[in-house]
């Protein structure tokens, strides 16, 4: 339910999620640039993994946005489908791209190819500024996590604590490029970290692509959630005439449920509002991070 308290937290999520775009595009001009420039099959597979957070990021605000401003006692399942489907375009884009860093590098490891000192400089450079800037939002959004805790917050710490990371890492590499240039196994410093860079992306959107494809496929409700729903239309089965169905959704963490009941005609309507009341504080109390809608019907509508 939608109390004040649940509304500041909407809001600070969304902001959050807001900070977190506004430094993932601050960060990716600069390593596309360098990028280009040293032509490291390592900064171009960082450069995917950054897009990989800001896209992540940007859906995320998209969907704290209209859960915030939008949800009201319809769903709209047609912009959750979109929601998702723009999870496939985008998580098969970084797919086929990695697929490309990851031909190039082994290509590399075949025929090393030499990296010019001073653009790795470069790329160490926008690393530690990237290090810096992750470091800064893993520790304030962890301590958001802390004091509203939930999946959402729970994500937005534990992505730039990753990020921080694997900026240091990259970091350590570009240096060790620079200091052992003239060592012959230096050259194969950049393919390999690229090599396994790539394997991290396409693990994390794997996820995303199966998930994405499922919700578009109207997955049925884990079956816990299943067995709540079914005990409390068992609780209130002589307070309604017939079941016509029940619809869900996630988005953004929030499992949106609509249950379709049909009520005795001669019914007291103020019979009929306290039956659907107490389902709906019954089944949100139960099942976390919900939103239940309970619809008259007179036909099966699923």
């Amino acid at each position: 339910m939608n109390t004040p308290a649940n509304t500041d937290a909407d809001a600070t999520k969304e902001r959050t999620a807001l900070i977190s775009v506004i430094m993932d595009l601050a960060i990716l001009g600069p390593t596309l640039v360098v990028a280009v420039f040293a032509n490291s099959m390592t900064l171009y597979a960082d450069l995917l993994g950054d897009f990989n957070v800001f896209f992540a990021n940007a859906m995320l605000l998209f969907i704290l946005h209209k859960m915030r401003k939008g949800m009201g006692a319809n769903f709209d399942y047609g912009a959750g489908k979109i929601e998702n489907l723009i999870g496939v375009i985008g998580a098969w884009f970084v797919v086929l791209s990695v697929g490309y860093i990851l031909y190039t590098s082994i290509g590399r490891l075949v025929s090393p190819v030499p990296l010019d000192p001073g653009h790795l400089a470069m790329g160490a450079v926008v690393m530690l500024v990237s290090m810096v800037l992750s470091g800064y939002l893993w520790i304030r959004n962890y301590r958001i996590h802390k004091r509203i805790p939930s999946p959402v917050t729970d994500i937005q710490w534990r992505v730039p604590m990753s990020d921080t990371v694997i900026a240091g890492g990259i970091l350590v590499s570009l240096l060790a490029m620079i200091l052992l240039r003239e060592y012959a196994w230096s050259l194969y410093i950049d393919p390999v970290i690229s090599l396994a860079l790539g394997g991290v992306i396409i693990y994390s959107f794997y996820g995303l692509i199966k998930n994405s494809l499922f919700d578009l496929l109207d997955r049925t409700l884990e079956e816990k959630y299943q067995i709540i729903i079914t005990r409390e239309l068992a609780r209130f089965y002589h307070e309604y005439v017939h079941f016509h169905g029940v619809r869900s959704r996630r988005t953004g963490g929030r499992v949106l449920i609509e249950i379709f009941l049909e009520f005795d005609p001669d019914q007291r309507v103020g019979e009929v509002q306290q039956v659907i009341q107490s389902m709906r504080e019954s089944l949100e109390g139960k099942i976390e991070n919900s939103f239940v809608s309970v619809s008259l019907s007179t036909k099966s509508v699923c």
